[in-house]
């Protein structure tokens, strides 16, 4: 099978949003959310849902879309 490429950038067919790469701060273990950072950027700063991706730790990135964590993309280097 061959793959077109469009140009286009792919996004959410329900909502239009993409994934955000977000560094994980801080967990909250008992709600199931973390402090999450857009580029390590504390002024883009969101709670995200981990429960999909747990066990997360501070230092992770994840894959943000809608508030959800989908993917753990990276693990943060071990304290």
């Amino acid at each position: 099978m061959t793959s077109i490429d469009t140009g286009l950038v792919c996004s959410c067919i329900t909502c239009g949003d993409q994934g955000i790469e977000m560094l994980v701060a801080e967990v909250d273990a008992g709600t199931g959310l973390a402090r999450c950072r857009e580029d390590g950027a504390a002024e883009a700063e969101a709670l995200v849902d981990i429960e999909l991706v747990a066990p997360v730790t501070a230092g992770d990135v994840v894959l943000v879309h809608a508030g959800v964590a989908l993917v753990l993309l990276e693990k943060g280097a071990p304290a």
